[in-house]
């Protein structure tokens, strides 16, 4: 293998990205949209989690046998049956099982796959500056991806629209085709206590995604009136806000200074969720609040990812550390949604469910600030 591995794994975030803000985003919506309520839509997307995170287990056969990135490869194939599963979805039924086992399993055979190439492929010189051109990737397809899958659901119905998306899902195989492929050892022990601090930064991380993306995703969508194309259009305007402060955390943590990071983007994701729980039932209060959220997402994932994937380098096995600390994410995120639906089954609607993730913001950056002031950072 010769070239730059880093640029086919550009090629691939922007690609999965499209998926993600055109396909992914919509879920919780359309299940509403099919008659579920808010709490059931929420217990539904929390399920799905739970689901991948019960069927981790099956990644370590798959890798030792056939390498990360075939892993990787096998994930996005079972997400684009996934995406085929869901217009299917009518109520509470084999329908919806179905679908949550499969994106469960499509989920974790993608991510925890995913996450292991990128942390055997990037370095630590630099890491901080390629973590964010990923944000930077995500952000900027953000954009355009949001208002597409809106207008295409809308206009073209779930059939179509989510089978446009599963196609795209398959193409985003051809860039890892000229990725490596990194095998896994038969026996790795890892360092136990790094393992715990990792595990405990993805559940803080997946609670507080619970509370500030797919809540909020679910608070904006009901908003705007439960119509696609203008919950769509809503993601895409918040998309340039996300682009345009994507690239300054990775240049913060890659120049020394991390503690700077980490104050602009946790002050800055409170910020979010403070006016997000104020927002959230007005119409063009909450796209501003989507806007600054936007910005929030890539500057705090950034910040956040530089050190796990340095965790994981660092480790014995990439493979191993994050199948054993990436289901703290579906743990904290699935405890958000299972939270936030008693909470609106208790007729407490959405503005507490949102503010509950102030607490994990606190958590995350407590961990991180202790992390880099270790490692000798600069503020």
């Amino acid at each position: 293998m010769t070239g730059n591995p880093m640029r086919p794994l550009y090629v691939h975030v922007g690609m999965q990205s499209f998926v993600e803000a055109s396909g992914g985003l919509f879920i919780a919506g359309f299940l509403v949209a099919q008659g579920f309520s808010h709490a059931l839509a929420l217990a539904a997307f929390a399920g799905t989690l739970l689901a991948r995170f019960g069927l981790r287990g099956l990644v370590l056969p798959l890798a030792r046998r056939a390498g990360l990135r075939s892993v990787v490869i096998a994930g996005v194939v079972v997400r684009c049956l996934s995406f085929l599963l869901l217009p299917l979805v009518a109520g509470a039924g084999p329908a919806l099982v179905a679908f949550i086992l499969v994106t469960g399993l499509g989920s974790v055979l993608y991510w925890t796959g995913w996450h292991s190439l990128a942390s055997a492929l990037a370095d630590s010189e630099r890491g901080g500056r390629q973590v964010s051109i990923q944000q930077a990737t995500t952000a900027v397809v953000g954009i355009v991806a949001p208002l597409a899958g809106g207008l295409l659901l809308d206009r073209a119905g779930p059939m179509v629209g989510f089978g446009v998306i599963a196609v795209i899902q398959l193409a985003a195989v051809l860039p890892l085709l000229a990725m490596p492929n990194p095998g896994i050892a038969a026996d790795a022990a890892l360092d136990r206590p790094t393992t715990a601090r990792a595990r405990r930064l993805y559940l803080s991380e997946g609670f507080h995604s619970g509370c500030a993306v797919v809540i909020w995703n679910l608070a904006l969508f009901v908003t705007l009136g439960q119509h696609f194309d203008a919950f769509g259009g809503a993601i895409a305007v918040a998309g340039v806000a996300a682009a345009a402060g994507s690239l300054l955390i990775g240049i913060l943590i890659d120049g020394g200074r991390p503690l700077h990071s980490l104050a602009l983007a946790y002050g800055a994701a409170i910020v979010a969720l403070l006016v997000k729980a104020v927002a959230f039932d007005m119409p063009l209060a909450a796209i501003v609040a989507t806007a600054i959220g936007a910005l929030v997402t890539p500057m705090a994932a950034t910040a956040m990812l530089s050190p796990l994937y340095d965790m994981a380098r660092r480790s014995a096995c990439t493979l191993r550390f994050n199948m054993a600390t990436e289901g703290g994410w579906d743990l904290g995120c699935s405890a958000a949604c299972l939270a936030a639906a008693a909470l609106l089954e208790l007729g407490a609607g959405f503005r507490v469910p949102i503010l509950c993730g102030v607490v994990a913001v606190a958590a995350i950056w407590r961990m991180l600030f202790t992390w880099y002031a270790r490692a000798g950072a600069t503020t």
